[in-house]
């Protein structure tokens, strides 16, 4: 636990130097630190930085274990309709809105407790079968659908490459959801979020535009 600090220092300075290396100016991209099989503690050290804008949760179950309102929390796993009533209101964004059952349940939880559920909506950037998200093609249409739901309020768009490819391909992932993220982006207020990258492939989608990434096994081990 000791070694969270000096950690998230050299992320931060590596994602600083990938930045320049860009040509890119202005701020740098939010960091959400994906928090899975992390401890509380570490995770609140880690928070306690300011160096991170949020710790990111794959599974419900793990958010319910660890929550403390100490920490601002987004979920970044794949969200079951059943579980939508343990995070909306808790969590700061969901980051895995990827189809209209699911756009239905969290209205439905949010009209009844009064909030604005901020969400993003998942690409599937691989199209891959196993793997949620919805196809760089499809997001006009799906942001359509989803103005008729008042308390929902869509941020941006959240990507996952799939494992194992090299820079280029991971290159052309990336920027492909960049594409679908600017090509919708006009006169959307609001809509300023482009999350992507995590432990192995940051310095990439940095590369690429990302707004927000989300990193975990290089900020703890």
């Amino acid at each position: 636990m000791e070694n969270t600090v000096p950690k998230i220092n050299e992320f931060v300075r590596e994602t600083a130097e990938a930045f320049a290396r860009a040509g890119r100016s202005g701020n740098l991209p939010e960091i959400v630190a994906a928090g899975k099989n992390r401890d509380r503690e570490t995770l609140l050290k880690l928070y306690k930085t300011g160096l991170i804008s949020a710790v990111g949760e794959n599974r419900v179950q793990e958010f319910r274990d660890k929550y403390t309102p100490e920490i601002t929390w987004d979920i970044i796993g794949r969200l079951q309709t059943n579980k939508v009533k343990y995070v909306v209101g808790k969590v700061r964004l969901i980051q895995s809105l990827d189809r209209e059952a699911l756009a239905e349940e969290i209205e439905r939880v949010a009209a009844g407790r009064g909030v604005l559920q901020e969400c993003l909506v998942e690409i599937n950037t691989g199209e891959e079968e196993a793997k949620g998200g919805i196809r760089a093609e499809d997001l006009s249409d799906f942001l359509q659908a989803l103005e008729k739901y008042p308390h929902i309020r869509v941020r941006g768009v959240m990507a996952v490459a799939p494992r194992g490819l090299d820079e280029a391909d991971l290159e052309k992932l990336f920027s492909k959801a960049r594409r679908a993220f600017e090509s919708v982006r006009p006169g959307r207020e609001g809509f300023d979020i482009l999350s992507m990258g995590m432990s192995a492939d940051f310095k990439v989608a940095v590369k690429c535009g990302a707004t927000m990434l989300r990193p975990g096994k290089i900020l703890f081990e």
